[in-house]
């Protein structure tokens, strides 16, 4: 017999049915009465901010460059003989004229002297030709003399005239000579070494005696990368870029971050890319009156004048990256984190220039990223960031893109 049959029974079932539903009962009264448990209040991250503003921002950049020579000069004896003094100091300063060396001018001498008294000769056949010419021709009246006679009298008399002339040539041929025996300085500059001592003969073959370098004004030789000047004379043309004429000039840093004096400007542009480097070079030139500068010198250029008109400038510390590129957090109207894709464009002082995604009196994290997720409830500290972009622009009428000089033209002309 099956053990469990009493409790199958008709009235034992019925009994087993009213005990579970009164026990189910009871426990969902108690579950009911437990009260979930509370959940932790959101806590706002703190966060630093900026607002966005628009300004004009120079866009002009840093670039690397090298000093030059604007003369460079090499002292030649252009005569042979032997060099007997040299009257300058090597590596001073000379003055345009200043006599550097004397070469030996006996064997000069003799030959003006020779070439004055061939003159001479020539100047006493003149005469007499003339003489005889006058003679002839008053001869020639009464039918004296024959027609040839009188036609070779006028012969005589322009053979003496060419010789006069070619003596005249002979002397300042061997004055020019005589000149020559005393080199001077054709430009105010700083000498090298000599190359050619003392006693030497020169000549054709040994002509080099020294090298006269011009420290002022100095070249500056700037490389700016295809891509960027590409950028910048499209943007000019479509006018995103402006020119302050009272600004546009280049400022030379040296070594330390120190300043030259003196501004350049930029007056050649070359017509093709650099194939080696990427780049085009510019030319600027640049005053040095108290040679703090030297020819072969590295120095930094920045560009002046060039304005993004009305631009925002981010931090470069609140620029983040995604899938979709770049973007940055806004600080909504909740207080909240709104993630922001933008595009970015030139670096400038402060960051970069933003192209598009803000706009002015937006306000952006720039610290506390690390914390920040979307929609996070922010606590922001604004923060102003001072930037010292120089003197307000002022702006011609003319559209920047007509007097841009090297940046606006063509890669086959040349600024001038």
């Amino acid at each position: 017999m099956n053990a469990y049959a009493p409790l199958l029974s008709t009235g034992n079932s019925r009994h087993f049915r009213h005990v579970l539903v009164a026990v189910t009962t009871l426990l969902l009264i108690a579950g009911c009465d437990q009260t979930p448990p509370p959940t932790p209040e959101e806590r706002a991250q703190p966060v630093k901010t900026v607002v966005l503003k628009a300004e004009d921002v120079p866009v002009g950049g840093q670039y690397p460059g090298s000093m030059e020579s604007s003369k460079e000069v090499q002292v030649r004896a252009r005569v042979e003989g032997i060099l007997l003094h040299r009257r300058y100091t090597e590596g001073a300063r000379v003055e345009a004229g200043q006599l550097l060396y004397e070469i030996d001018a006996a064997p000069f001498e003799v030959a003006l002297s020779r070439s004055r008294a061939q003159l001479a000769n020539a100047r006493a056949s003149l005469s007499s030709a003339e003489r005889r010419w006058r003679r002839a021709s008053e001869l020639i009246q009464s039918n004296a003399i024959s027609q040839r006679d009188r036609d070779d009298a006028e012969s005589g008399l322009e053979q003496a005239r060419a010789a006069v002339q070619l003596a005249e040539a002979e002397v300042r041929a061997a004055q020019i000579n005589v000149d020559y025996c005393k080199v001077r300085a054709p430009i105010s500059g700083m000498t090298s070494r000599e190359r050619v001592s003392e006693g030497s003969l020169v000549g054709p073959n040994n002509s080099l005696l020294t090298t006269i370098t011009q420290l002022d004004p100095l070249w500056v030789n700037i490389s700016l990368p295809d891509e960027m000047v590409l950028l910048l004379r499209r943007m000019l043309k479509d006018g995103e870029l402006s020119y302050d004429e009272s600004q546009r000039a280049v400022l030379i840093e040296t070594a330390g971050n120190q300043q030259h004096p003196h501004l350049g400007h930029i007056d050649f542009s070359d017509s093709t890319i650099d194939r080696r480097t990427g780049t085009v070079q510019f030319r600027a030139t640049v005053a040095n009156p108290d040679g703090s500068l030297l020819p072969g010198q590295f120095v930094r250029v920045r560009l002046q004048g060039l304005y993004s008109r009305n631009a925002l400038v981010l931090p470069e510390r609140a620029v983040l990256q995604n899938a979709k590129g770049s973007f940055v957090y806004v600080v909504n109207a909740q207080q909240r984190a709104e993630v922001r894709q933008v595009r970015l464009g030139l670096e400038v002082d402060g960051g970069r220039i933003v192209d598009a995604g803000l706009k002015a009196g937006e306000e952006v994290v720039v610290e506390g990223l690390v914390r920040v997720r979307p929609s996070s409830l922010l606590a922001p500290q604004r923060i102003e960031l001072a930037h010292n972009y120089g003197p307000k622009p002022n702006f011609a009428d003319q559209p920047a893109r007509l007097k841009v000089g090297a940046l606006s033209q063509p890669a086959s002309e040349v600024v001038q």
